[in-house]
């Protein structure tokens, strides 16, 4: 059990508490990629997250992040052509990609809501447009597929 209690420290650490927001880098990892495939977009839909910018935008890329008046938002972005197109499921391109605040811990999986009325949506849930050998496909991603890093701004580039 020892071996387990600093990543547990490091995981509660990265979750925002409900009573205090927390800013962090978020970056787009882990795609669903096979051999020969490549990510053309990619698309999230946020619940309790405010984007504060977008730090750095991919040559070739359009990335846009934000969201409404409510807890809903989103985060995407699409590749112009095929050789802008990524083919490793970390691509660095997509790391630090934006600036984010989060109200509450990472929420997996929607959920209903503490009077049992409502659902409230899952904190990353998304999809990808991955062109493979037979063609194009769309694969879901997750909060698996987003890693946050505590920080305050952008990183300087």
């Amino acid at each position: 059990m020892k071996a387990f209690l600093p990543l547990v420290l490091v995981l509660a650490g990265c979750a925002a508490s409900p009573d205090r927001p927390r800013t962090y880098l978020v970056s787009v990892v882990g795609l669903p990629l096979e051999t020969d495939d490549s990510l053309e977009a990619f698309s999230f839909s946020t619940w309790g997250v405010t984007f504060n910018a977008v730090c750095h935008v991919p040559p070739g890329w359009t990335i846009k992040a934000g969201g409404s008046a409510t807890p809903q938002g989103g985060l995407a972005g699409e590749g112009s052509l095929g050789t802008t197109w990524f083919r490793q499921g970390n691509p660095p391109e997509l790391r630090s990609l934006a600036l984010a605040t989060l109200y509450g811990p990472v929420q997996p999986d929607a959920m209903r809501d503490a009077d049992g009325a409502g659902v409230v949506p899952a904190t990353f849930t998304g999809s990808a447009t991955v062109a493979t050998l037979d063609g194009e496909r769309t694969r879901p991603l997750t909060d698996r597929n987003v890693r946050l890093v505590p920080a305050r701004r952008c990183p300087r580039g």
